[in-house]
């Protein structure tokens, strides 16, 4: 039973650093593509951008 709460916070861990990883990594792929001038809307919008990293990172971190 204590292996098994273990686990569970290790995989809350993970899960959490995905997001801030994922936020992070895409807050600046934001930034950086429109101060570039590419025309994503997708990519170059920081808020956007931060949200749809976020998501992907959870889903990389929680498909472990």
């Amino acid at each position: 039973k204590k292996k098994k709460k273990k686990m569970e916070l290790l995989n809350m861990i993970q899960a959490v650093l995905g997001i801030v990883i994922g936020a992070g990594v895409g807050f600046l792929i934001g930034k950086y593509m429109s101060l570039l001038g590419f025309g994503c809307p997708l990519l170059c919008d920081p808020r956007v951008s931060t949200i749809y990293f976020a998501i992907m990172g959870f889903l990389f971190a929680a498909g472990n």
